[in-house]
């Protein structure tokens, strides 16, 4: 009895010391990664060395470092950031902020102090935010400045952290925004709509949209005559007049509307539903407000199960469907789904301010010739993403084999993940949908 019971606990022990090594080989998993087998994929590789090996928990608290980078070494501060990425368990590869302590060139790019360490967490296929920014400066490019990206393999305390994209900070800097001179000085700023807190200052729209002033750190008196002038271009904007010389034309740069709507609805982008991350500048030279620079895209281009954020308060259904087959001779609106995941229908212009510069028929028609010139690159586009998946997939399994996001129920949940088990087989899920969408918004923009 006493040996049968002795033989009982030492299978339990057993069991759980064969538990206890299988999380010990998992957490341990990420050390057996070297820089040597990282270098051989053909990434460059960041090391960084906090100073008495702090872990970097917090992104309220930079934590000072070295680091380097190819030719490229020195002192910086590195601190968590982001939002839903950064403070929720669904994703457990984390982005940072590097600021360097003094301006460098970082892989190839125009030198600056602030560096986004983009995860990608959230996207399985990391081509999503590339893609985005691949199209804002070769296909519609006419946002005065978007951020670009070059991927990188981290290593923090020598510790492998995974497939990063080193990614140009939005921020208003030499070689990033800057602003037109006018009257002897360059003046203008930087909002956003989003709907998180935190930001130096915020107020509310007159359709309740949360704006925030980002940049530059000012005055209340400035911060307020800011805020200002966004209330005034959305009078202008939902005027009756607003059709008029003295309506939205005289307030927006045509250009960059144009290209940010294209680029937010081809990409279905959840978020730019004026509801997170969308970013505009205001000039004081050209007295014009700029949509841009374009940002969040790892839940766009089908990466969602969500159907669409929640609608305008105060200006909803501002097109009649009477407008819309007017603009668009084929187009049943309430045929077509605005579910962000899926290939067709609209999302950007369904409220907000989108809806109704779609009241106006010349605005109408600037998206469809714009759509029309640049239909080519776009095409051209998706073959360009394809070759960069396949670039990506050594180093993209290699990033899987540590933090196994493929066919993982985690978040975002888009339709099939769990049959997609392969880095290739997100690229092709990604691909395909962007083909669909393309054809697509052929039949509103080159067919009606």
């Amino acid at each position: 009895m006493v040996v049968r019971r002795h033989s009982v606990f030492f299978s339990l022990f057993l069991l759980l010391c064969s538990v206890a090594c299988l999380f010990s080989f998992l957490a341990a998993s990420d050390r057996k990664v070297t820089v040597e087998k990282c270098e051989k994929l053909g990434f460059p590789v960041l090391l960084i060395e906090t100073d008495k090996n702090k872990p970097v928990s917090r992104k309220d608290k930079y934590v000072k470092a070295s680091y380097v980078l190819g030719e490229f070494s020195g002192r910086c501060k590195i601190r968590g950031r982001g939002n839903s990425t950064w403070k929720t368990t669904f994703t457990q590869k984390k982005p940072y902020l590097l600021k360097l302590d003094e301006p460098r060139g970082l892989a190839g790019f125009p030198a600056a102090r602030k560096w986004v360490l983009m995860a990608n967490a959230a996207d399985r296929s990391m081509l999503r935010n590339y893609y985005a920014e691949h199209l804002a400066h070769t296909v519609w490019n006419r946002m005065p400045w978007n951020p670009s990206s070059r991927f990188i393999t981290l290593f923090i305390n020598g510790k492998y952290q995974g497939l990063y994209g080193l990614t140009e900070k939005v921020d208003i800097a030499e070689n990033r925004i800057e602003f037109a001179q006018a009257q002897g000085r360059a003046e203008g700023f930087l909002a956003e709509i989003d709907s998180h807190g935190g930001r130096p200052y915020s107020f509310q729209g007159i359709d309740n949209l949360n704006f925030h002033i980002r940049q530059p750190e000012s005055s209340a008196e400035n911060y307020v005559r800011w805020s200002q002038k966004i209330i005034e271009i959305e009078r202008a904007l939902y005027s009756d007049s607003y059709r008029e010389a003295d309506g939205w034309k005289k307030h927006f740069d045509e250009a960059s509307l144009v290209d940010w709507y294209l680029l937010a609805e081809y990409s279905k982008n959840y978020d730019a539903k004026f509801y997170n991350s969308v970013f505009m500048v205001y000039d004081y030279g050209p007295e014009k407000l700029f949509m841009g620079p374009a940002w969040d895209h790892d839940i766009a281009f089908g990466n969602t199960a969500k159907s669409s954020s929640p609608g305008s308060k105060g200006y909803t259904s501002l097109l009649s469907d009477s407008a819309w087959t007017f603009m668009f001779r084929f187009f049943d609106p309430s045929a077509n789904s605005t579910a962000a995941k899926d290939e067709e229908g609209f999302l950007i212009n369904q409220d907000y301010w989108y809806n109704r510069l779609f009241g106006d028929i010349c605005f109408v028609q600037l998206v469809k010739d714009r759509y029309r010139e640049t239909r080519p690159a776009l095409e051209a586009s998706i073959s360009w993403l394809e070759e960069q998946g396949n670039m990506l997939t050594q180093a993209a399994e290699l990033n899987d084999s540590v933090w196994h996001i493929l066919g993982s129920p985690m978040w975002p949940r888009a339709p099939g993940y769990r049959e997609r088990k392969t880095y290739a087989s997100e690229v092709s899920y990604l691909t395909d949908w962007c083909r669909k969408r393309m054809l697509w918004l052929d039949t509103v923009f080159l067919d009606s």
